[in-house]
């Protein structure tokens, strides 16, 4: 039985695939390490949520609990266009030396299961780092069963998430949207509009 170390990205990206690996007689042991998200609150709710998920299920997670926002900056070229590959890298890369060093078998990670995330980037630095840590990166292919991921997440009743992590990531997805914005003089104005409209009515009677 291959004794695995699975990097988790979220609670809700782990459900169906934990099912999964089990069903192919992989023992999978949990790694909680995410520099990437931000703010604090987020990365609290987060990490919450994975804590919630042992309530339920008995995997064995190791946590990486400090909040990483300037590991992240360091390290991550956010200014450049390959901010999500270098984030890919930095997680995988910290996951696979910390395999290798807890005398794993292997690793992998949840990011793989993700409809959302550059699938064959994530591949292909996955099989990098294998090379340079001298240690297997268990390949899967599990984006079929997103879907059913975030339904069981939903019965769960576990946090899900509406962007993937970081402040840039954050601003990308709310952007364009008009959540959290003061639109109180959108009401007045069609408050008068609709007063304006009945004296006219009324007149006109």
């Amino acid at each position: 039985m291959t004794n695995l170390l699975l990097h988790i990205c979220c609670a809700g990206c782990l459900c169906a695939p934990l099912e999964e690996l089990r069903k192919d007689k992989i023992h999978v042991h949990g790694y909680f390490y995410n520099p990437n998200i931000h703010p604090l609150l987020e990365f609290r709710k987060r990490l919450k949520a994975m804590r919630i998920f042992q309530e339920s299920d008995p995997i064995e997670i190791d946590y990486c609990e400090e909040y990483g926002l300037m590991e992240y900056l360091k390290e991550v070229d956010y200014e450049g266009n390959n901010r999500c590959e270098d984030c890919y890298r930095l997680r995988l890369r910290n996951t696979a030396n910390y395999a290798k060093e807890k005398g794993f078998d292997a690793f992998c990670s949840t990011l793989l299961f993700s409809k959302q995330q550059d699938h064959e980037k994530i591949k292909e630095i996955g099989e990098q780092i294998s090379e340079q840590v001298g240690i297997t990166f268990e390949y899967k292919d599990y984006r079929h069963l997103c879907e059913c991921s975030r339904e069981i997440a939903k019965k769960k009743m576990l946090y899900r998430q509406s962007y993937c992590g970081c402040i840039f990531s954050e601003y990308e997805r709310y952007k364009d949207t008009t959540r959290n914005l003061y639109e109180g003089w959108k009401l007045k104005e069609n408050m008068t509009k609709n007063n304006s409209l009945k004296e006219e009515q009324i007149n006109c009677s």
